[in-house]
């Protein structure tokens, strides 16, 4: 059933709405083009701010987050249409965007609603008085390995575990996220410091080529040959010029020898792995040896430390985590690096440790019981610092850390990509990444909301001494016409260069614009 046979029933509503429309077309002619026997989209997949079922609108509008609720949503953040294309469509959205042209509105897209800021609904828009369209591609999960030239293709709302999953069948990998639940449209576009970034580089540099859906309503296929400048700015910063619908995607080995045919599973191919949990009075000795050890550990090591809180006692905690990216007992110089740690934790007191190996699902979904609550808070920011880490950062991560107001956040210290392979947009390289969440369940009283967001913003500055700049993909909430929200994410180079990508392929800022 195509959408005209639902919008009969809402056009009462849209000349009755009290959200006032942000554009100077009004909106029953924009429903009117949505009516379009050529609009190729059925009911069920298209939602209206003023139609009378708000469920099924605010429903369609939920993310991971409740920090702020769809129905808590400033009007400049609530779009006039959703779009949830069932399946790949890229006619259909290519439709829209001309559409959505036509009558001088905004366009965001996201693939999963994971942001923790609502980028694609706090950042479509720049100033009162302009209204937007949101495409939801959440359902669009294919993915499609090669096996033989080790290479697939995903759409964007295949989550990290989708993709883990169907590609470690043949004995590949991926730099997939570390939270399996998340999907990799986002992701990606955003750089993508995922499992094994260390060795493989981030996300984008495994990204051989994109098909996306530009501002002049086209698809158009960019790799390092053709349409090098997007191919480039998209890495890293892709929300700003379109809609990427497929990603062509490079694999690694994950074990000793690869198939052509499914012969694997995430439960049993083995991973090298060191893993210990230490309490709070050996905080000073962890970051200390961790400072020291990581430079010059192996690439093929991802080392991090995640800062938690034990919920029975409240005490501080932090784990600690060295996972190998390449086949499992196949390199004497990771064995021999784990051996250290190893050597190492035995001198003094653990809460738990373990140097027995783990399997790929344990890596793929290790971080899920953090984010297995549906009621939770997000408040984030993900911060860059140099190498080698200075000693004084340490104490102030360990000193923010003991201030922490709620038992639920957590704050993760990991190597960056160290020596990215390919040129992207997503830069600070070498670095690491320091990501900081500050999470809790809301009570009601706007206290305890500020409270665990006065304590995030508290760290974010004490740490401003050592921040070479952010990661865009864990950010705070963008405010109205803030300036320079983009800015701080990209290294001066390369904002230049994303300012004039996006005025060639997106002159009329049609999708996000970079302030």
């Amino acid at each position: 059933m195509k959408i005209a046979i639902c919008i009969l029933s809402v056009v009462a509503a849209l000349a009755s709405s009290s959200a006032a429309a942000m554009n100077p077309v009004t909106q029953d002619q924009f429903t009117k083009a949505f009516s379009s026997p050529s609009f190729p989209f059925t009911s069920s997949e298209v939602q209206f701010r003023t139609q009378r079922n708000k469920d099924a609108y605010y429903g369609a509008l939920k993310t991971f987050n409740n920090l702020i609720l769809p129905t808590e949503f400033p009007a400049t953040a609530l779009p006039l249409a959703i779009i949830t294309p069932s399946k790949a469509n890229n006619q259909g959205i290519e439709r829209a965007v001309k559409v959505a042209k036509e009558y001088g509105l905004r366009v965001s897209a996201r693939s999963g609603g994971y942001m923790s800021g609502y980028s694609s609904n706090m950042a479509a828009v720049d100033k009162e008085g302009e209204d937007f369209l949101l495409v939801d591609l959440s359902k669009l999960k294919k993915v499609v390995v090669d096996p033989k030239k080790r290479t697939a293709t995903a759409e964007p709302g295949a989550t990290g575990a989708d993709l883990a999953h169907e590609v470690i069948k043949y004995g590949l990998a991926f730099p997939s996220p570390h939270s399996s639940r998340v999907t990799i449209g986002g992701f990606l576009l955003q750089g993508g410091m995922g499992i094994g970034s260390r060795l493989y580089g981030a996300g984008v540099d495994n990204v051989i080529g994109v098909d996306i859906i530009t501002a002049s309503g086209k698809t158009v296929f960019a790799d390092a040959h053709t349409n090098r400048d997007l191919f480039f700015a998209i890495r890293g910063g892709g929300q700003f010029f379109g809609i990427v619908t497929r990603f062509h995607l490079r694999l690694t080995p994950m074990v000793k020898n690869p198939t052509l045919t499914p012969s694997y599973n995430a439960s049993t191919v083995q991973v090298d792995q060191v893993f210990a949990i230490f309490d709070r009075p050996q905080a000073n000795d962890l970051l200390s040896f961790y400072a020291n050890f990581d430079p010059t550990a192996p690439r093929a090591l991802e080392n991090k430390i995640v800062f938690v809180v034990d919920p029975p006692t409240n005490n501080k905690q932090y784990l600690f985590a060295s996972v190998s990216a390449v086949p499992f007992n196949s390199s004497a110089e990771v064995a021999q690096a784990q051996d250290k740690i190893t050597k190492w934790y035995k001198s003094i007191p653990t809460n738990f440790a373990t140097s027995d190996p783990t399997t790929y699902n344990g890596v793929v979904h290790g971080g899920d019981a953090s984010w297995a609550d549906s009621d939770l808070s997000y408040y984030a920011e993900d911060l860059w610092f140099p190498t080698p880490l200075d000693p004084r950062l340490l104490q102030v991560l360990i000193s923010q850390w003991d201030k922490v107001p709620s038992a639920l956040s957590s704050m993760a210290l990991n190597t960056g990509t160290w020596k990215a392979p390919t040129r992207s947009a997503l830069g600070f390289d070498p670095s690491y990444s320091f990501c900081i969440y500050s999470t809790w369940k809301r009570n009601g009283t706007a206290a305890w909301d500020e409270k665990n967001k006065a304590w995030l913003d508290e760290t974010v500055k004490a740490l401003k001494p050592w921040t070479l700049g952010f990661y865009a993909n864990e950010l705070r909430p963008k405010k109205l016409n803030e300036k320079d929200y983009w800015r701080k994410c990209y290294e001066k180079d390369t904002f230049e260069i994303l300012e004039v990508t996006k005025n060639r392929w997106d002159p009329e800022n049609i999708f996000k614009s970079l302030q």
